[in-house]
This record gives C-alpha cells, structure tokens and sequence, in this order.
C-alpha cells in the first residue's frame, strides 16, 4: 500500500466523535435511536464516475479535472417502507472555487436520469455498516 498525504485523526478520536454524535442524536430523539446513521458508504465506481465526467486529456495529454472533490448533503427518505426515515447522503461535485455543480434547470418530479447532477447512491449504515469496526459504537 502506497502511503498517502492525507489529515488523518488516532482511532481513540474517531471513537469518541462518533460516540459524541450518537448521544447528542440519541438525546435529541429526533430520530428513532435504529434510524440515527452511523456511517454512509459511498461506492468508489460511482464516484470514479463522477470523477471522470469532470476530466478532460488536453492535445499534449496532460489530464485535467475541474473538480475539487463531492460534497456529501445528508438527507432523510419520507418513503422507504423498510427503514421509516432513513438517513442517506445525496452527492454533488464541486468546482475548484468550491462551488456546487448542480443543474438547477433539470427540475424533475423525481425520476432517476433528470440530469441534476445530485447523485444518490449512497447506502447507509445502519443498512451498510461493519459492526467490527471501532467506530461502530453502542
């Protein structure tokens, strides 16, 4: 494995921000203590895809993105039969000044394919999760 320059935190951390999440959530009641997300699993093919819909090769063959990164908007499901009000991520790519890059004009009645470039495929944990990680606390 190739190391990497990335901001990382010590797992002991990890351990206590999430559980701070978790009881700050659990005490709002907000949401019901089965449905407070713990982690949202975002597959690498689907943001590879957005990745390389960003991604330009010049005539020289230098490789280009006009993206920055995604940003990830929590959002909850008024539909899903199986889990009432589930918590999910919704995606979008975000230009290098940092600004979202949604098509506003691609206002659809909630069809998959309108072209707003608001991806949903994330899948959520409590659906999702590895309940022998450190960080999938009580």
């Amino acid at each position: 494995m190739n190391p990497i320059n990335v901001p990382t935190i010590p797992v002991d951390e990890a351990i206590g921000r999430v559980t701070r999440f978790r009881e700050k959530m659990i005490k709002s009641g907000a949401i019901p203590e089965s449905n407070i997300p713990r982690a949202v699993l975002i597959p690498i093919d689907d943001l590879l895809a957005i990745i390389q819909k960003y991604t330009t090769v010049d005539d020289d063959g230098n490789v280009r993105s006009t993206l920055t990164g995604v940003r990830t908007y929590f959002a909850i499901k008024a539909n899903d039969q199986d889990l009432p009000d589930e918590v999910t991520a919704l995606v979008v790519a975000v230009d290098k000044e940092g600004n979202d890059l949604i098509n506003t004009t691609a206002v659809g009645l909630g069809e998959g394919g309108d072209g707003s470039d608001i991806y949903d495929f994330t899948k959520p944990c409590p659906s999702e999760c590895d309940p022998e990680s450190p960080l999938f606390v009580p």
